[in-house]
């Protein structure tokens, strides 16, 4: 026999069975809105979920299912910095297929369907200039483009864009053009000084041979560029320059290898300029003087988010340019990409990482170092659990979801530029003012810290910390170095055959100033790359090229020498040994 009790815990269980009161709210109001190579899904979040399955099907114009539903994505709340707006950014599909879209709770049933066709490629096929293909588009990327495909596309939209000029600013080790789009409505500027005169934003597309999805998207974008006839294309290039390098590191590209010709990384490579193609790079940064730039690269954690970034850390860069490339990052993709469904987040993504330090020899750290505000991609390589249709890092899916969130990135970082173009030049001039006055200490290797965002966010988990000890911290007032005439025009050893530099040469793509001394050459340290010289000339440094005599001026000086005070000669310090961790670092 039942008791009063039982009897009513049966009634209740009767009445509601488990099954039924577990289930959650179903998803609803899904809307699907289609951009260039993705589309962004968004939806009314449902209380206490904390995952969602992205589904898509390929469809015919009936609405008709052609292929089998898969899961396209996973939607998890550190993707976005306002989880109460959930979107997702799909994006391994081909440009103009017909899907269906439905967002679902695992184990509960997905929302209601939304039927729609994305958009195709970019450009009419029928007009000259808009109808080029790069040999990626041809093939919905089942291959990459050749170099001979891309000197033809890039050879057609010089020829027939009054908005382009292509420019050679070096040449491989093997030959090969180093060109770069100048891109300017209605026509670019004729010469180097007239765009270091204006406003200027450049992005560096290949720079690993085996991380070509950024070089992809930069063909794609210039063509764009060079023929887009919407309001925002137009005042963009009407208010400023744009310069593309798709391939700095053609050689590593046609051999499909993360270094060049001789196996060198490029990226460990910018301050040093050993090499013909960052010695060619960093004299068009001299002359043209950009003010703003983005590095374009691959990552291979498949963990991390869509499209990790960062800006330049090292502590030599001034504060202002290092707050505005951090701005650009944290308070313009960080949200603009969660709007899209696109997942930023800072280099190393999931636990911090000892990646995205402060080497100088690294592009976005020598931008900084320079006054540019500088910031690197890392477009995640595979798509993981998060992407699970995808693939690994060489499918065409994975393949077509880096190019496009490449390209969107970089679109983003245009946009940022064009509104905040009088405070990103302002903040390069400001840079080089206070490199100017030779003030404060020169720090060998450390970085400004990156503070995490509280979980869960995209900022929730920074790159490492990198905090200088005394031996990395030069608190002398030193105004200059002085080299030798052996030192300042002997041929490099460090150079690969075919490519004999000297200081001199290296010295003069930097653009520093030099005087001749009776017994050498003065480097001054009031210039406007203060923060760089010291880290090539002086030999407490990790990577100098060599080790320069200190200078020192007068005692107790207060305000900036000219360089005829600065003259006090002392013993250099011997070249400190860099630790085995400095010289495996690999990332970036």
């Amino acid at each position: 026999m039942v008791g009063a009790a039982g009897a009513a815990l049966l009634a209740s269980l009767v009445a509601t069975p488990p099954s039924v009161a577990q289930v959650q709210e179903a998803v609803t109001g899904l809307e699907v809105e289609q951009e260039m190579g993705f589309a962004t899904l968004t939806w009314e979040p449902v209380a206490g979920v904390t995952e969602y399955q992205i589904e898509r099907t390929e469809v015919d114009e009936n609405d008709e299912p052609v292929g089998e539903p898969v899961i396209t994505g996973i939607w998890r709340p550190n993707r976005q910095v306002d989880q109460s707006e959930p979107a997702f950014a799909d994006a391994n599909f081909d440009p103009g297929d017909r899907f269906r879209w439905r967002v679902g709770i695992a184990g509960e049933g997905f929302s209601e369907p939304v039927y729609d066709t994305t958009l195709p490629q970019w450009g009419d096929v029928e007009v000259p200039g808009e109808g080029l293909r790069t040999g990626w588009e041809q093939t919905f990327a089942e291959r990459f483009t050749t170099d001979v495909e891309e000197a033809e596309y890039t050879a057609q939209l010089d020829a027939l864009s009054d908005r382009v000029r292509v420019v050679e600013i070096g040449r491989t080790l093997q030959d090969r053009p180093i060109n770069m789009f100048i891109i300017g409505y209605p026509n670019p500027p004729e010469t180097a000084e007239e765009v270091a005169a204006g406003k200027t934003a450049l992005v560096n597309c290949n720079v690993h041979g085996n991380e070509p999805s950024s070089r992809e998207a930069c063909l794609i974008m210039a063509r764009q560029l060079a023929f887009g006839e919407d309001e925002r294309t137009l005042d963009l290039l009407s208010e400023s320059t744009i310069l593309l390098v798709p391939s700095i590191n053609a050689d590593g590209r046609a051999l499909n290898q993360r270094g060049n010709a001789t196996g060198q990384d490029l990226n460990r490579d910018f301050s040093l300029i050993r090499q013909p193609e960052t010695f060619g790079f960093t004299e068009m940064l001299r002359d043209y003087r950009p003010d703003a730039a983005f590095d374009g690269h691959e990552y291979g954690n498949i963990r991390a988010g869509d499209l990790p970034v960062l800006f330049s850390r090292h502590l030599n860069v001034p504060e202002v340019v290092h707050l505005q490339s951090k701005d650009l990052v944290e308070n313009w993709l960080y949200e603009r990409g969660s709007e899209d469904g696109w997942w930023f987040c800072p280099y190393g993504c999931e636990g911090g990482s000892t990646v995205g330090q402060s080497q100088e020899t690294i592009l976005r750290n020598t931008l900084g170092l320079k006054n540019i505000v500088g910031v690197l991609l890392e477009a995640r390589s595979s798509g993981g659990e998060t992407r699970p249709a995808d693939g690994g890092s060489q499918t065409p899916e994975s393949r077509k979801r880096k190019t496009y969130s490449a390209m969107y990135t970089f679109e983003q970082y245009l946009d940022y530029f064009h509104a905040n173009k009088e405070e990103v030049e302002a903040a390069g001039e400001q840079g080089r003012q206070e490199q100017a006055r030779n003030r404060g200490d020169i720090v060998f290797r450390g970085s400004y810290t990156v503070e995490p965002f509280p979980a869960p966010h995209p900022g929730e988990a920074p790159p490492n910390p990198e905090i200088p000890g005394p031996e990395q911290i030069l608190t002398a007032p030193v105004c200059g170095y002085l080299l030798t005439e052996e030192q300042y025009r002997g041929v490099r050893e460090d150079s690969p055959e075919g490519f004999a530099t000297t200081l001199e040469d290296r010295i003069e793509a930097h653009g520093w100033r030099v005087q001749e001394r009776a017994r050498g050459y003065m480097v001054p340290l009031t210039q406007e790359q203060r923060g760089l010289i010291p880290l090539l000339l002086d030999g407490q440094a990790t990577e100098p090229w060599t080790s320069a005599q200190r200078l020192y001026g007068p005692a107790n000086h207060r305000t900036t020498l000219p360089d005829s005070a600065c003259g006090k000669v002392t013993e250099p310090p011997s070249r400190r040994t860099p630790t085995t961790a400095e010289l495996s670092y690999v990332g970036d």
